[in-house]
């Protein structure tokens, strides 16, 4: 994975997280992924638990885990990496970021933060580029 590459989820697992009791998500590679459902149905859920994964520990809301659970974890496969953060009821969480053979690296936050620049849009950045730099940025994010 190089710094010029966007990073694609390829799979999306979560279970007790927030609202969800389990949800697993893989996208079909068209680019746009549609979360969609009724109030409470589990949608910012779901894109919490992206963000809890990728983002950091600051990113982690205070009470991560679905009421009355143990346990719960979020897994993000990005294709080179798999990024999974562990949630106990007492608030804390676990991180590791691996390979797809298993060899785990050895600071997952350090790891993750390498990547922020690709994870990240700024929206008023996006505003003040002229239309063909819009244009790549747009392509370069959903694939295209």
């Amino acid at each position: 994975m190089n710094e010029e590459t966007p990073l694609t989820i390829v799979r999306l697992e979560a279970e007790n997280v927030k609202r969800l009791v389990a949800v697993e998500i893989t996208p079909d590679g068209a680019g746009v992924v549609v979360v969609g459902g009724k109030n409470g149905a589990g949608k910012t859920s779901v894109l919490d638990s992206i963000a809890y994964a990728l983002g950091g520990q600051s990113l982690v809301c205070e009470r991560p885990l679905r009421d009355g659970t143990e346990k719960g974890h979020v897994e993000v496969d990005l294709g080179d990496l798999v990024v999974r953060r562990e949630f106990t009821p007492s608030g804390t969480s676990r991180l590791t970021v691996s390979n797809h053979d298993g060899a785990r690296f050895p600071s997952p936050q350090a790891m993750l933060d390498k990547l922020v620049g690709r994870l990240s849009f700024d929206p008023l950045e996006f505003t003040r580029m002229e239309p063909k730099k819009q244009l790549e940025t747009l392509r370069a994010l959903v694939g295209i």
